[in-house]
């Protein structure tokens, strides 16, 4: 099921499948769950309208241990995007913020510009570093629950994914994003 303007609205789907690709690299990293569902009916929500074909669904999964290690290599680096933003913000403050912003000395005025682009770049480097981690890592907001997945033979966490449809191009096809799903784990499920 999916909702639109029209209300929840149902799809017949026949068949798909499903694989995890796991990471290449460090511990904490995650796997790419991904999965096709061929569509029977069309889907229809806001301007987009998806016909009667394949639809591909990826998202980032951790097993048990790998997704505590990618939340503990997560702390730091969203820690320092923070305090960049933090230090920052404090500065620019109208109330408690450097006070040669106020223009009142064109010298120290030029200077406090010069150290806020010190201040915008470490912040604007930091969230850089936040973004590329978020990729590889459990995102600091995301809602993965860990459990049992069927199919599966130990607890995972599944991330925020992608909905994405193969577009022709002119040598080949591609895949292109058109919307985001999320999932939570089977209610009484078990791993098997």
């Amino acid at each position: 099921t999916y909702i639109n303007s029209r209300g929840e609205q149902k799809v017949q789907i026949n068949g798909g499948g499903w694989k995890i690709d796991l990471p290449q690299g460090s511990k904490g990293y995650a796997s790419t769950l991904k999965m096709h569902l061929d569509l029977c009916t069309e889907l229809e929500r806001n301007d987009v309208t998806v016909s009667a074909d394949r639809l591909y669904l990826f998202a980032p999964c951790w097993r048990e241990g790998e997704y505590q290690r990618g939340k503990m290599a997560m702390e730091p680096i969203v820690a320092a995007a923070k305090e960049a933003q933090r230090v920052l913000d404090e500065q620019l403050s109208h109330e408690d913020g450097d006070r040669r912003l106020d223009g009142t000395d064109p010298i120290d005025t030029v200077l406090a510009y010069k150290d806020m682009a010190k201040l915008v770049a470490d912040r604007d480097e930091r969230k850089r570093r936040r973004r590329e981690a978020e990729k590889i890592y459990p995102r600091d907001d995301d809602e993965a629950i860990m459990g049992a997945w069927p199919g599966t033979t130990e607890p995972m966490a599944i991330g925020s994914g992608a909905v994405l449809l193969k577009r022709k191009k002119l040598l080949g096809y591609e895949l292109f994003t058109v919307g985001r799903w999320g999932a939570v784990p089977a209610q009484g499920t078990t791993c098997q």
